[in-house]
């Protein structure tokens, strides 16, 4: 089921109602200000529509922070599991159970993390099946995190046997190996991102320049 905004924003620790209010604010002092141009300073339509313009865009660069908020959250969130599994990996081969090493992982643990161990371990108290392991992999919105779990799962039902242990632990570092990877790569790009934003910057000077000369060579002509 879609959340509400409300929900979304309350979700990612926000208070909803400062979140409004912000937004109240940007739009208020962009309307007056538009207004307070096209009063005192230019008396044309092209202000309204300029204004129009600004006003959307900040509203969909406000709101829109949302998604790559929820986005940071979701990639923190699939770190912070990876790593906790490499922990996993030790406690198992040490010789402890899939349920005490899950819940040996809690003081290493998040916030989060912690409410989705937590909650995963006390299905399991009443659930043998593959459902709670399902329902904690669901949390990450991540099919190879699904992977895991049923591997991890299958540990458990086949009466964690050394053989399971080497498929999983197999497993698990191919995904480890790629997930570093992948973030590898991500730095990497954010990097070409920055590189590239010094003629971003000189173009967009460009544009205004270009702009403001049309406008006085408008006004010119309009004397002449």
């Amino acid at each position: 089921m879609k959340r509400s905004f409300k929900d979304r924003v309350t979700a990612l620790g926000l208070s909803y109602q400062k979140e409004m209010a912000f937004l109240i604010i940007i739009n208020f002092i962009l309307l007056i200000g538009t207004a307070a141009i096209y009063l005192f300073l230019l008396k044309k339509i092209i202000v309204f529509i300029i204004g129009a313009a600004l006003l959307l865009g900040a509203n969909y660069l406000y709101v829109s922070r949302y998604s790559a908020m929820e986005r940071n959250v979701k990639k923190e969130h699939l770190d912070e599991l990876i790593s906790l599994l490499s922990y996993f990996e030790l406690f198992i081969s040490n010789g402890n159970n899939v349920y005490n090493s899950f819940k040996l992982l809690i003081p290493y643990s998040s916030i989060f993390m912690e409410d989705a161990v937590t909650s995963m371990l006390n299905q399991i108290d009443s659930d043998k099946t593959v459902g709670p392991f399902i329902t904690f992999a669901s949390k990450f919105d991540n099919h190879v995190i699904e992977s895991l779990m049923l591997s991890i799962y299958q540990m458990v039902d086949n009466g964690e046997n050394s053989g399971q242990f080497d498929e999983f632990s197999v497993l698990f570092s191919t995904i480890s190996k790629e997930h570093q990877t992948h973030l590898i790569e991500q730095k990497k790009n954010k990097l070409d991102t920055l590189d590239s934003l010094p003629l971003f910057g000189a173009g967009a000077i460009t544009i205004v320049l270009a702009m403001s000369i049309l406008t006085i060579v408008g006004d010119l002509i309009d004397v002449l």
